[in-house]
């Protein structure tokens, strides 16, 4: 447990793509009714009605910087950060510039920030893929440096999701600030020296800078889930983070 009081420590749940931290008011409020202390938050650009220029301008330091400062808002209280997806970039670097203060982390099928890479250089399964989805983001759809949400046939393709998932999500997605996908890390520390969990819902989803004997701190599970663990297994993932925050006793 960390230095910096007795009590548990608090849990930020960060969101990733397309979302706000509506994706985990359910979990925030499952973990609360445990007597944990959780709060999600939305980061900038992604809120209901952000003004389209504002979206394209907003880059990967501002979200990076917006989570450091709600955890130095709360003095002298240690913070288990949880990711899912693009999410993981931030967390990985939150946890990079504040090791005193994020004691451990979970990621959820997360992108995870490689120093000099961004999400874009390890997205899709092939150059080709990565420079159509990084000229899609530069052009944007009618706006520049907006990274469109998923269409309907893509949600279909996840079995995982119930239709109401599905319409769930397709009428809560925004479009994604472009810019903090195509934005190189920049650590001072490999993200494999951080404690951390990792939840991937396939062997094939544990990101390679994982698949090293560096990343000896982490813990990784696999979770037979889709994308979206906090619709589909809602359970399994309140178990996971509750164990976590359990075994920094």
């Amino acid at each position: 447990m960390s230095t910096h009081n007795n009590s548990a420590p608090r849990i930020l749940l960060i969101p990733g793509a397309w979302m706000g931290g509506w994706i985990w008011e359910p979990t925030v409020d499952q973990l609360r009714a445990q007597g944990l202390e959780a709060a999600s938050l939305t980061l900038d650009g992604l809120e209901p009605g952000a003004v389209a220029h504002h979206v394209g301008s907003v880059r990967l330091e501002k979200h990076v910087t917006q989570v450091a400062n709600v955890i130095l808002e709360w003095p002298d209280q240690s913070v288990v950060l949880v990711g899912h997806s693009y999410s993981g970039i931030v967390v990985g670097h939150v946890a990079d510039r504040l090791p005193d203060r994020v004691i451990s982390s979970i990621h959820f099928d997360s992108f995870l920030p490689v120093n000099g890479r961004s999400l874009i250089d390890d997205w899709g399964s092939d150059p080709a893929e990565r420079a159509r989805e990084r000229s899609d983001i530069e052009n944007g759809t009618g706006y520049p440096f907006h990274w469109a949400p998923p269409p309907r046939q893509a949600l279909e393709l996840e079995p995982g999701l119930i239709p109401q998932d599905r319409e769930f999500l397709l009428e809560r997605f925004t479009p994604h600030p472009g810019h903090t996908v195509l934005d190189p890390a920049r650590l001072d520390h490999p993200v494999t020296q951080q404690k951390a969990l990792f939840v991937a819902s396939a062997a094939t989803n544990i990101p390679a800078v994982l698949r090293t004997p560096d990343a000896a701190t982490w813990d990784i599970r696999i979770m037979d889930s889709g994308h979206w663990p906090m619709l589909e297994r809602p359970r399994d993932v309140i178990e996971l983070i509750t164990e976590l925050v359990e075994s920094l006793d």
